[in-house]
């Protein structure tokens, strides 16, 4: 009993050192941090996200706390602080182990939906020793910007009337974390993200060597040099299937299939760059295939492999498809600092290749397909003023994993018909553009015998955290929330200010290690979605399955 009591009284010692609503707000967040979101989530990232949700709940409560005594200058009676201080004393471990066996139960729900196998022990040990040296890392920070803060307001204290002193120490503390944090820190973080993603382009991926037909960037043919192609554009033109591998597994003559990429170092601008590319098009005689895509890639440059192979097989190599790098960062860093870039690299690239494309004879030009996939896709759909600038011009689109943030797809979902979901909308009717989430999706919605046209698909997983990130759900709550919920995304999830954002934000960092068909990982729908598209003829969706399997094995 003795220890008992000593236990208690050095506990709530140790809590009464913070503020009483902090605390209250602290624990609210902590729980509601480990509801679902729309992935499975590592215990580094839960530990993150608890940490920051305790941390931002306290910084409320403590905000709270302090304007209710700066506005009514009263202080409560001691036993009734006391009585308060036990309660949360027994609040705190209740939280606590709530926090735990919901927290399992509710993550082992989600990683049901997308068949991951369940939690064990180790996971729930780890969390819990993340989120204490999380939150103690947060707690040191807090109180650096606390002394701060009462430096600031002792300085304003001398010079004027103490209510304004409060406003302008908070004003002027916000001011500076703000330029600490967005000048300091972030330019920091940049140039070191530079140093390691600039040098990485300059290598060449393990595997990938100078390609030897004349038809790809980087060939002794090439008017685009090798080395200045960039890392994952050496990867694009180095790989692919070969006209040879093409033949066996169609058991028909094919043609060799072209791959234009100019890299950042290929020339100064994106002006510079998208000619040079057209120029490549033209050496190639690329306007002579069947197919053209415009691919605009990911923030380091990388064209999904499945995707571009699956089209050439499926086409038999009468195929062309041409891109160009704008970026060597990973997307989430791109999407912060080079949407300016991924805009104009889609557009000056479309524009270029749409004005020599109109050049050719009209029975003799390939059919024009714009292309891209996360960032990508937020890139090539600036090139667009509408959905009728699309079919004007274009003979199709896919659009993959699109970003919250592009113009084109956030307009078309926002004006979707009455009764469709957020996270599949139908727009129309469905006469021009079309939204899937899995293969079954594609085949319903633009059968393969159908050759209604141009055909406009947008792919996205009703999971996928890059399609549905937004910094409107600090405070918004979204409609595929207010919806009923979509494919793997579970009923438990729910909406709450700020805390949702931490979470769909930092599961942005593992979409694309999502199982097969779940969250930003599209690849098994590579075959479907491009027969949705610019199917060959006599295609069905065996062929498309059959492909699949090939390409995945």
């Amino acid at each position: 009993m003795k220890h008992l009591n000593y236990i208690h009284t050095r506990s709530l010692k140790a809590l009464r050192r913070f503020n009483y609503i902090g605390i209250l707000f602290a624990l609210l967040s902590l729980i509601t941090s480990v509801l679902p979101s729309l992935l499975p989530r590592p215990w580094y990232i839960q530990a993150l996200i608890s940490s920051l949700a305790i941390s931002v709940g306290y910084g409320i409560g403590l905000g709270i706390s302090n304007v209710t005594r700066w506005l009514i200058q009263k202080e409560i009676s001691q036993p009734k602080k006391q009585i308060a201080w036990h309660l949360i004393l027994l609040f705190f471990p209740v939280s606590i182990m709530f926090t735990v066996i919901k927290g399992i139960i509710w993550q082992n729900e989600v990683r049901q939906l997308i068949g991951v196998k369940s939690l064990d022990t180790i996971y729930v040990l780890l969390t819990l020793i993340a989120i204490a040296i999380f939150t103690l890392l947060f707690i040191k920070i807090a109180n650096i910007v606390s002394k701060l803060s009462k430096k600031i307001l002792h300085f304003y204290n001398k010079k004027i009337p103490s209510r304004l002193s409060v406003l302008l120490a908070i004003l002027t503390s916000s001011t500076i974390i703000y330029l600490a944090i967005s000048g300091v820190l972030f330019s920091g973080f940049l140039k070191a993200a530079d140093g390691i993603f600039g040098a990485r382009d300059n290598t060449t991926p393990e595997g990938i060597s100078i390609p030897t037909s004349p038809n790809k960037s980087g060939s002794v043919s090439s008017l685009i040099a090798w080395d200045k192609i960039g890392f994952q554009g050496r990867r694009f033109v180095g790989g692919g299937p070969s006209k040879e591998e093409i033949e066996n597994y169609n058991n028909t003559s094919a043609e060799d299939p072209i791959r234009v990429y100019a890299g950042l170092s290929s020339a100064n601008t994106a002006e510079a760059r998208a000619e040079l590319a057209v120029a490549e098009l033209k050496r190639t005689n690329a306007f002579e295939k069947d197919v053209l895509i415009i691919a605009t890639a990911t923030g380091t440059g990388w064209l999904d492999p499945y995707v571009m192979d699956s089209l050439e097989y499926m086409h038999n190599g009468k195929t062309a498809i041409v891109s160009q790098q704008y970026s060597y960062l990973p997307s989430w860093i791109s999407f912060l600092v080079d949407q300016d870039r991924a805009h104009e690299a889609g557009r000056v690239l479309y524009d270029a290749v749409l004005e020599e494309w109109m050049k050719q004879p009209q029975e003799q030009r390939p059919k024009l397909i714009a292309y891209g996939l996360s960032l990508g896709s937020f890139g090539a759909q600036d090139a667009f003023s509408g959905v009728n600038d699309i079919r004007r011009n274009l003979d199709g689109a896919l659009f993959t994993g699109t970003p919250n943030e592009a113009t084109l797809w956030r307009n078309i979902t926002n004006n979707r018909d009455r009764g469709s979901p957020e996270w599949q909308p139908i727009y129309r009717s469905g006469q021009s553009v079309k939204f899937a989430s899995t293969k079954e999706d594609i085949n319903k919605i633009h059968p393969v015998e159908n050759n209604d046209n141009p055909r406009i698909l947008f792919l996205q997983h009703a999971n996928d955290p890059v399609v549905w990130f937004s910094f409107d759900l600090i405070f918004n709550k979204p409609d595929w929330l207010n919806e009923p919920r979509g494919r793997a995304v579970s009923p438990q999830t729910r909406w709450y200010p700020v805390i949702t954002f931490l979470q769909v934000g930092l599961d942005q960092a593992i979409a694309a290690s999502a199982p097969l068909g779940e969250g930003h990982y599209y690849q098994d729908t590579a075959p479907h979605a491009w027969a949705s598209v610019v199917p060959p003829n006599h295609w069905t969706t065996e062929k498309s399955d059959k492909l699949s399997s090939h390409l995945l094995k």
